[in-house]
């Protein structure tokens, strides 16, 4: 049998992997690591190494650290929030009975999904699950007993940056986006399917930033979320035309939300796109079981279940109405990184925010007056 687990900032994803005669002994024994786990003290010392060894990769990563200086701001009242690695100082500190509270709080029968994908009979498995969990007690709803607070709106339009050893600059504007429960799930289904036609090579997105030579890539992203969502514009522009590619991203920003910056062709092609990319996620058993554990998690089975025939009622007027109201005029954060040399010849954050049209701050004009 293998056995891992994934982490995410709304889902823990425990999977086996075995071959059917097994079955029955791998149900077993993930109902004991489930319900019961033995939290020993030595093998909690010997994870602590290996998630401090996964934040050690992370850190060696420029991206990470973009990510690491944005995130904070989009999400600044609660970003641990939406850092599932953690801190260091969190994993250093992490004891047994903090692990109990965890596993008590929720790891609960009424806050679980069970999913079994491969050759395997339907009944077979509900008999066993029905043996094997039948003394594993419910808890209190953890998210009615600790709910699990909104993410205020960002504050302000802001620029960080940061210094970093890559060759051109990497930036990317992220916003808060829709979520899966609430009156912003409409939105939801056109921001994927925005990112999908952004993204695709021949849109009009990419001919004006990169096919023109003013960026060197450029992509839109959409991270579906229950508890908000995140919209980024990512771009890369070579140490000469930082100005040039960042003022093209934000002159063509606003251009998205037309009627006629996408056809009907484009249209249809970014769902089919997305209809396959679905397909090829769910075409082994084992990418089957985590795409509905994901979907379950971080919306519905519902949701899942008619994702694809909500995207293909996706309209222009709904692509216009989700940038308008997430988007277009609204606080941003955007994190740029650059080369120490690159920063050495006069690239300021003061520099970017004015081609962004950040104002400057009461402290900034005094700084500048001096």
């Amino acid at each position: 049998m293998q056995f891992n687990g994934t982490t995410g900032s709304e889902r823990v994803n425990y999977y086996f992997t075995t071959t059917s005669e097994h079955l029955a002994d791998q149900m077993a024994f993930m109902r004991d690591a489930i319900a019961t786990p033995l939290f020993d003290r030595k093998e909690l010392e010997r994870e602590r190494v290996v998630v401090t060894g996964e934040i050690d990769r992370n850190e060696s990563e420029p991206q990470y650290h973009l990510w690491h200086t944005v995130e904070p701001r989009v999400f600044w009242k609660y970003p641990t929030r939406k850092d599932a690695l953690g801190t260091r100082a969190s994993v250093l500190a992490a004891t047994v009975d903090e692990m109990r509270t965890i596993q008590r709080r929720y790891y609960v029968p009424n806050n679980s999904v069970l999913v079994v994908t491969g050759d395997v009979k339907a009944e077979d498995v509900f008999a066993q699950a029905d043996r094997l969990y039948a003394s594993w007690a419910r808890g209190d709803d953890p998210f009615e007993k600790f709910p699990v607070p909104e993410h205020p709106p960002i504050p302000a339009s802001q620029v960080v940056l940061i210094a970093q050893p890559v060759e051109n600059l990497n930036a990317a504007f992220e916003w808060q986006g829709p979520s899966t429960v609430g009156d912003g799930v409409r939105d939801t289904y056109a921001a994927d399917v925005l990112s999908t036609l952004a993204d695709d090579a021949g849109s009009r997105f990419q001919k004006a930033l990169v096919d023109s030579g003013a960026c060197v890539s450029a992509s839109l992203g959409y991270g579906t979320q229950r508890h908000t969502g995140e919209l980024w514009l990512g771009f890369e522009a070579t140490p000469d035309k930082v100005d040039t590619c960042t003022s093209a991203v934000m002159a063509e920003l606003p251009k998205l939300a037309a009627a006629d910056y996408f056809g009907d062709d484009e249209m249809k092609n970014a769902v089919h796109r997305l209809v396959v990319h679905r397909a090829h996620e769910e075409e082994t058993t084992q990418g089957l079981a985590h795409a509905i554990t994901q979907a379950w998690a971080v919306s519905s089975l519902e949701y899942d279940a008619t994702y694809e025939d909500r995207i293909a009622e996706v309209t222009r007027d709904d692509l216009s109405r989700m940038l308008h109201r997430w988007v277009l005029g609204k606080p941003f954060v955007l994190g740029a990184m650059a080369s120490p040399k690159l920063l050495g010849t006069g690239l300021t954050r003061q520099h970017l925010e004015a081609l962004v049209g950040v104002p400057m701050t009461k402290s900034q004009k005094t700084e500048a007056g001096r």
